[in-house]
């Protein structure tokens, strides 16, 4: 009988360690960051259940088989945060949290790496394959964000449930909105040949005080493509200033805007570019890596529109957190809310609505305009993956997605210079 419960206890207690096991994931991950602001690598740990987990003697171990073992005495509180961190000194010099461990001298590749959380037995709890290409969010590879987990219950290993959150990360906290004092809130990268301003990018002061630009340069992905910002020069309280390729091209265009300052002599991608910003100190302030495909406005390219910034407290290289509004865009100003207005105002003329919102192997969609012209249909992932394109005619139409796997995607409908963008999930 006491061998019985003693099988009986030690089932279950296996049973409810293995829970608990499952429910410590990986949520952030520094694997490179930016040279002038370097915290080192480290890893945040989570426990999402709401039972304390003791993780002494677990271990971080990476894809060459490096090994930190968690220290004696280690616990990780119910829904909260520990943060193992490779080199204490680099990390303290950007971060002050102390629910960290460390130093672990496990080091995690530029290009990609498999970070491994392995428990006391060296069992495997969790583990992420991230890699640096566009399956995964690259605003964390060098540019001075992190990777960050999206659905704490999705697959980790999607990089398409991880972004990269506010400028150097979120170490041992849940992400909260960005508060920059200083944002990329307009970008003109492909000029339409009609009315060419050339590349120019807008800076926006999100405070209530002057900021002096002295000592700060913009570059774009390359550090030898470098513009110092003149002496003297103020961005002023909530107050926008344009930073011009060609001054001459730019101000015959918008002959109205006069605080700006260029030339720069380089240009920005017209297939996707990052612009980052310099402090006075040569530190990296802040960053965007932007795109000229889906889900990014594909208008901005060549199409006489800009890139505008929806919310500056939200996530800069979202491109749901990019629009397009009016042509030429609204340099040296916040953008107009009448020509969403309007934007909405010619949409209206279109019916563009799916069937379902939870589908499995054939999305439903119907599709109706004023002038029965027909449309095209492009469905991409949420890395902006085309996966398919085809045109359409109006009326009740229906796509097999069978071999989609089961996710979050965006179709569009494309009629004339128009364009409706819907979400769908598929399961």
């Amino acid at each position: 009988m006491r061998l019985v419960f003693l099988f009986i206890f030690s089932f279950f207690f296996l049973f409810s360690a293995k829970k608990s096991f499952a429910q410590i994931i990986i949520t952030e991950i520094n694997y490179n960051s930016d040279s002038t602001t370097n915290s080192g690598n480290w890893v945040e740990i989570y426990n999402k259940s709401t039972s304390m987990v003791n993780i002494s003697g677990w271990k971080i171990k990476n894809a060459l088989n490096v090994t930190y073992n968690i220290p004696s005495g280690t616990q990780l509180n119910a829904l909260s945060y520990v943060v193992v961190v490779q080199d204490l000194v680099k990390f303290n010099s950007i971060h002050s949290i102390s629910n960290k461990v460390g130093p672990s001298n496990v080091d995690f590749g530029n290009s990609g790496d498999n970070v491994q959380l392995l428990n006391a037995t060296s069992t495997l709890v969790t583990s992420v394959n991230y890699t640096d290409s566009t399956l995964w969010p690259r605003g964390a590879d060098g540019l001075g964000r992190t990777l960050e987990l999206i659905d704490y219950y999705g697959n980790q290993n999607d990089g398409g449930n991880w972004f990269d959150g506010c400028m150097f990360g979120s170490p041992g906290l849940a992400y909260t909105p960005c508060n920059p004092d200083i944002v990329f809130s307009e970008i003109n990268y492909n000029s339409n040949p009609s009315f060419d301003a050339g590349d120019w990018i807008e800076l926006h002061n999100t405070t209530s005080s002057n900021i002096s630009l002295n000592g700060y340069s913009l570059k774009d992905s390359k550090d030898s493509n470098i513009f110092f910002f003149p002496a003297g020069i103020n961005l002023t309280a909530n107050g926008y200033r344009e930073v011009v390729q060609d001054v001459t091209k730019f101000i015959t265009r918008h002959s109205n805007v006069t605080s700006f300052n260029g030339p720069f002599l380089y240009g920005f991608k017209s297939k996707g570019e990052a612009i980052r910003l310099f402090g006075s100190d040569g530190k990296l302030k802040f960053s965007v890596l932007y795109n000229n495909n889906l889900p990014w406005p594909v208008e901005a390219d060549s199409l006489g529109y800009t890139l505008e910034l929806l919310d500056i407290h939200g996530k800069m290289n979202d491109p749901f957190n990019w629009f397009v509004c009016s042509l030429e865009g609204s340099p040296g100003t916040a953008f107009d809310p009448a020509c969403l207005d309007g934007l909405e105002e010619k949409k209206s003329t279109l019916i563009f609505s799916l069937n379902q919102t939870l589908v499995s192997n054939n999305l439903n969609f119907n599709y109706e305009n004023d002038n029965n012209k027909s449309g095209e249909i492009i469905i991409v992932d949420l890395l902006g993956r085309i996966l398919k394109n085809f045109k359409i005619g109006t009326g009740m139409n229906q796509v097999e997605i069978s071999t989609f796997p089961n996710g979050i995607y965006l179709i569009q409908l494309k009629s004339g210079n128009v364009s409706i963008t819907k979400k769908f999930i598929k399961q």
